[in-house]
């Protein structure tokens, strides 16, 4: 019988062939244009405490440190290749550090953080209603989460993604997300769209959409913020 897996563990074990196959320059290059956007838009104090949920290789974590010149910066990721690369790319920083850990139970106290970020990961969590519960529980009163997805409802080239990708995936409608986070207890819940400014190539050729107007379609519906205030 074949032996049966968590969703982390799969999730673990593709990331990490993710960073083996140095994928986190390219993510970065993928996210940052609507990223530096939605971090911007969190007006980030200096002495913020922040956690990054699904940190990747870090650069989001980086980044949003440079502007909590005062404060801290924790990135966590379930895979510990990522957190790796992630620790290897950010040795310059005194205010940041990674850990190893699920967004579905996170090993911090109550009320630790006063921002957090999420990047691109939410609709990877096999129980997002629980992973929401956590992040809630980790800020303190009036903290602020702020969470970018470009896999969703509305968004509908995006949806070519599900097959491509080697573990399970959610997708949520807009006001799917919004619900999530007022069960959660969030408060002052918002969503809007970021674009990607950047130009697309007359010739785009890539294996994320299959034709260049897929791609166009999926930059003019933009990727979803929603934001909320625990």
């Amino acid at each position: 019988m074949e032996e049966l897996i968590t969703t982390d563990e799969r999730l673990r074990l593709e990331f990490n062939d993710w960073a083996k196959a140095g994928k986190g320059p390219s993510m970065e290059k993928g996210h940052r244009p609507v990223g530096e956007q939605a971090i911007d838009l969190m007006n980030i104090p200096a002495d913020a405490r922040i956690l990054d949920v699904g940190c990747g290789s870090g650069w989001a974590t980086r980044l949003m440190a440079e502007k909590a010149r005062k404060g801290h910066v924790i990135g966590i990721d379930i895979s510990d290749e990522m957190v790796r690369l992630a620790h290897e790319s950010s040795v310059s920083f005194s205010n940041v550090e990674f850990q190893i850990a699920s967004a579905e139970k996170l090993p911090f106290d109550d009320g630790q953080f006063t921002y957090a970020f999420s990047m691109e990961s939410l609709y990877y969590y096999a129980d997002i209603p629980a992973a929401l519960n956590e992040i809630r529980r980790v800020l303190s009163r009036g903290g602020l989460f702020f969470t970018v997805v470009d896999l969703y409802q509305e968004n509908r080239p995006s949806h070519q993604w599900i097959d491509q990708l080697k573990v399970p995936v959610q997708l949520l409608s807009v006001a799917t997300y919004r619900g999530l986070f007022a069960q959660a207890g969030f408060v002052n819940v918002e969503d809007r769209r970021i674009y990607d400014p950047r130009p697309v190539p007359d010739d785009y050729t890539s294996g994320s959409f299959k034709t260049r107007e897929d791609y166009l379609e999926y930059r003019r519906a933009g990727s979803l913020l929603v934001s909320g205030e625990a």
